[in-house]
């Protein structure tokens, strides 16, 4: 090392005087520089910048980004019914209300959600009504705590069920006979004077039953009260010649399964039994084959006709 010190002094005196004129003119500046870089914060203070008004926009910002996030999660919360008491005393606005008489717009000005709303409506529509305040609580997607608050502005303005015998006995005198059989929507509802969409179910049930051989299946019928059934049915004639029946020994595994009183498994049993004998000859083998009970195999008789297959 003290040898290549030496070398370089020597090579340095060596130089001529303009390249170490040039050499010491470089270290002086290099000198100055550090000495001004330690010592400028001393003498040069850098004008401060304001950020005030960027912060506040930054806190305005992230404060709106967090209740658009908390908006979005209470409205997921509510719609699955899980809010807790102190969110729904936020959320909700009430007002004295009728659940049977508010339009969207007034519930979505009490608090629910949109959801909410027109699930309430859909219930209304579909002929639903509440008789008791306890009756909202039966509204998918309404939370105990929601329904809590409510309660007490809840204002039900005729509690009776609307469609009640003595709204029906108040109009029986229009109502008329009618064959259940052949009826189309039209009759049911000028005849019976039922809602045209208990008039559309009937008939669907009709068509996926291949006919009603009993009135009484007509309570089958989803949305028919047990009141609406007790006013209409003395005016029900059914005849049975119109019911469609199928040859269950030639009908095929789809269109049993077809039928709403016979499952997969009662299908099944009926297929199996009919390919190991060649086919049914009377209701009695049907019976002792495939050990159906006695009150489904009645049911399902009015619907099947039993002719021998051809060999």
């Amino acid at each position: 090392m003290r040898n290549k010190f030496r070398h370089w002094i020597r090579n340095f005196f060596t130089l001529n005087k303009s390249e170490q004129r040039g050499i010491l003119i470089l270290l002086v500046i290099i000198l100055l520089l550090l000495v001004f870089n330690w010592l400028s914060p001393f003498f040069i203070h850098p004008a401060k910048q304001d950020f005030s008004s960027l912060d506040k926009e930054v806190a305005r910002f992230v404060t709106a980004q967090k209740s658009v996030h908390d908006s979005l999660q209470l409205a997921h919360l509510q719609n699955s019914g899980k809010l807790t008491p102190g969110q729904a005393a936020v959320k909700l606005h009430p007002f004295p209300f009728d659940p049977n008489r508010l339009t969207k717009s007034q519930w979505l000005k009490m608090g629910l959600t949109s959801r909410q709303a027109e699930t309430i409506l859909h219930y209304r529509e579909k002929g639903g009504r509440f008789h008791k305040k306890e009756d909202l609580k039966k509204i998918y997607g309404l939370s105990v705590a929601e329904y809590q608050v409510l309660a007490p502005y809840i204002r039900i303005s005729n509690p009776k069920k609307i469609v009640s015998s003595k709204i029906y006995a108040k109009t029986s005198s229009r109502r008329m006979a009618i064959e259940i059989n052949s009826a189309d929507s039209a009759a049911l509802v000028k005849k019976l004077l039922l809602p045209p969409w208990l008039a559309r179910r009937i008939l669907k049930y009709r068509l996926l039953l291949g006919g009603f051989y009993s009135r009484k299946q007509l309570q089958e019928v989803y949305g028919m009260k047990t009141s609406t059934y007790d006013v209409i049915a003395s005016y029900i004639q059914v005849d049975t010649l119109k019911i469609k029946k199928v040859n269950l020994n030639k009908a095929t595994f789809k269109q049993l399964l077809h039928h709403p009183y016979i499952d997969y498994e009662t299908t099944k049993k009926l297929v199996n039994a009919r390919c190991k004998i060649g086919g049914f000859s009377n209701f009695r083998q049907v019976k002792e084959m495939t050990g159906l009970p006695d009150t489904l195999l009645c049911k399902i008789q009015h619907y099947l006709y039993l002719r021998p297959l051809k060999n």
